[in-house]
């Protein structure tokens, strides 16, 4: 099941938030994940569900740090819309990529490197009308 997004023509609010999951592969060290993710670079793409045409290519996102109720500190990507891309009505299909820069060094600790698309399993579709 697609997860989805709403949004009216040429608003720019909401914010486009989704949270990133641990996958458990560096719990061990919760820390690992963490200073990974900061030194990571983040984009997001949105491309036109019907035609494939990209509205949006690789504009910068962020990553922030996630209110949480419990003890665990959890990770949301953003990304702020701008006029231009929200103008026209249509579904479009959406995902953010970290770039793991993989600049950070610790004896012996191997740090995440490469890119990860997000969502993962299920498509992203944005819905503006």
């Amino acid at each position: 099941m697609a997860q989805e997004f709403y949004l009216r023509p040429s608003s720019l609010n909401p914010l486009l938030r989704m949270e990133i999951i641990n996958d458990g592969r560096y719990d061990f060290k919760k820390s690992l994940f963490d200073n990974a993710l900061q030194d990571s670079t983040v984009t997001f793409s949105m491309r036109n569900a019907e035609t494939g045409v990209l509205k949006i290519a690789k504009q910068k996102a962020e990553i922030v740090l996630a209110k949480s109720e419990g003890c665990e500190e959890k990770y949301i990507v953003q990304y702020r819309w701008k006029e231009r891309e929200v103008k026209e009505p249509g579904v479009y299909e959406g995902w953010f990529e970290i770039k793991f820069n993989g600049n950070l060094s610790e004896d012996g600790i191997e740090y995440p490197k490469g890119n990860l698309k997000i969502p993962v399993e299920e498509p992203l579709m944005i819905y503006i009308r």
